[in-house]
């Protein structure tokens, strides 16, 4: 679990580079040129970061459960996959049989997102972890339903971005809703903390 949360971390360092950039011109650039997707790129970057982050740890803990000789839960067990997989893996040495199911985990989730509160609790329930908000409230001494409420709204701000463009369709054509500086850096700043926390209940309960 250990290669998740370093990438994490690369990608939440790309993703804030942008909010560097944007600070380092925005008081060298006249009115006629805005600065602000700069603001919302890195926003949508640090929620792709969050992405990443439980899509590695359940990839890596499905083939981990799936090499073990212990029980796994439900979810896991329930898992469908192609007839090619399990022709291919019938065949396969096995030391080729690791990276044969992380590939059919990356094929299954490719299209799925792991990001609101309840999407994600139903990823890590791929790998056992229930009732995940109630214990990186207590990692972060905060309540559940607000730690999902503040996540939530960054996600629900992301999704704005990356389908409407932030267009807010009360204004008119080409009026997007307001963004600065403090705001998301606010948001990548909550999505850096969920993140260490889920983190360290992973590794406390995976024993990863």
């Amino acid at each position: 679990m250990h290669r998740a949360i370093q990438q994490f971390e690369l990608n939440l360092q790309s993703a804030r580079q942008l909010g560097v950039v944007y600070l380092a011109f925005a008081d060298k650039v006249t009115e006629a040129i805005s600065l602000d997707e700069l603001l919302r790129a890195e926003l949508v970057l640090a929620v792709s970061a969050l992405d990443c982050y439980v899509h590695d740890v359940v990839r890596i803990g499905m083939a981990r459960l799936f090499s073990g000789t212990g029980g796994a839960p439900n979810a896991y067990l329930n898992c469908l996959v192609s007839l090619g997989f399990t022709k291919r893996l019938a065949t396969a040495v096995e030391s080729d049989r690791g990276s044969l199911v992380e590939e059919e985990i990356r094929r299954l989730h490719g299209f799925r997102t792991f990001q609101s509160a309840d999407n994600i609790s139903q990823a890590l329930a791929l790998i056992g972890l229930q009732g995940m908000w109630d214990k990186v409230g207590t990692e972060l001494s905060m309540q559940a339903g607000d730690i999902r409420r503040k996540l939530d709204i960054v996600v629900d701000r992301r999704n704005r971005i990356a389908h409407e463009s932030d267009i807010d369709p009360t204004m008119g054509i080409g009026a997007k809703y307001p963004v600065d500086y403090p705001m998301v850096s606010q948001a990548v700043a909550i999505l850096e903390q969920i993140v260490r926390a889920i983190h360290v209940v992973v590794v406390a309960e995976f024993r990863a």
